[in-house]
């Protein structure tokens, strides 16, 4: 497998190591027998993050054939995980494959203050990776306390998401997921989460969640990587 790769105009032009941290537009995608799932939306996905930072990347879905090309070739119909970092400034879009990672079952969360409470109206934290990689010490923490992850609180109470996933509660047959301001917009809840409730007989509704409700339904993670799966708190 050939796990790096670079694409875009300043691909061949900037000299390596190029810095993968900080606030850059960042998606990931999974590959599934060669295929990439939803290429298009995650290309998309960074070139807002670009053009809200205020440097446009309107090159970025001309790319996609040409990491399908990749990809059929680099992994021969296997699955894999493929992570995106935009470098809008320096005209690159720096790719990884890594081993598709699968939702641990039971999947714990810990409840903990979200944050990024104070920046809830500030419009760059819907884009993912514009606000530096704030998930990791909420993360750490679930993880040192025995959760696979932590369930994130604004400042009110109400239920945000998870350091590395969307969520939802369902209730009977409604599935509420929370209001969007200031949480990472998703596309596993946009592009899958439709289909996958209606599939159930599912009504979707979006509303404020509280920790009081997880014991009247069962809560929902989902994330582009890994789909949609069942979460308890801990």
């Amino acid at each position: 497998m050939n796990g790096l790769r670079s694409f875009g105009p300043g691909a061949g032009v900037t000299p390596a190591p190029v810095p993968t941290t900080g606030p850059l537009p960042r998606t990931a995608l999974p590959v599934l027998q060669g295929i990439p799932r939803h290429l298009e939306a995650h290309l998309r996905r960074l070139e807002a993050g670009a053009s809200i930072q205020g440097h446009p990347a309107p090159w970025l879905p001309g790319l996609q054939s040409e990491i399908e090309a990749w990809l059929g070739s680099s992994l021969s119909g296997q699955d894999a995980a493929l992570r995106l970092i935009l470098h809008p400034d320096l005209g690159l879009l720096s790719a990884k494959l890594e081993a598709l990672p699968v939702a641990p079952a039971p999947y714990r969360l810990v409840l903990m203050p979200h944050p990024l409470a104070l920046r809830q109206a500030d419009p760059l934290v819907t884009h993912k990776g514009l606000a530096g990689a704030w998930w990791v010490e909420p993360l750490a923490r679930a993880r040192a306390r025995g959760a696979e992850d932590a369930l994130l609180a604004w400042s009110d109470g109400s239920l945000a998401e998870t350091a590395i996933t969307s969520i939802a509660l369902q209730v009977d047959q409604v599935l509420v997921v929370p209001p969007a301001p200031g949480r990472v917009a998703s596309l596993a809840e946009r592009l899958d989460l439709p289909g996958w409730a209606a599939s159930r007989g599912l009504r979707t509704e979006q509303d404020h969640l509280s920790p009081a409700q997880m014991s009247a339904g069962q809560l929902w993670c989902m994330n582009a990587l890994r789909g949609i799966w069942p979460a308890t708190l801990l």
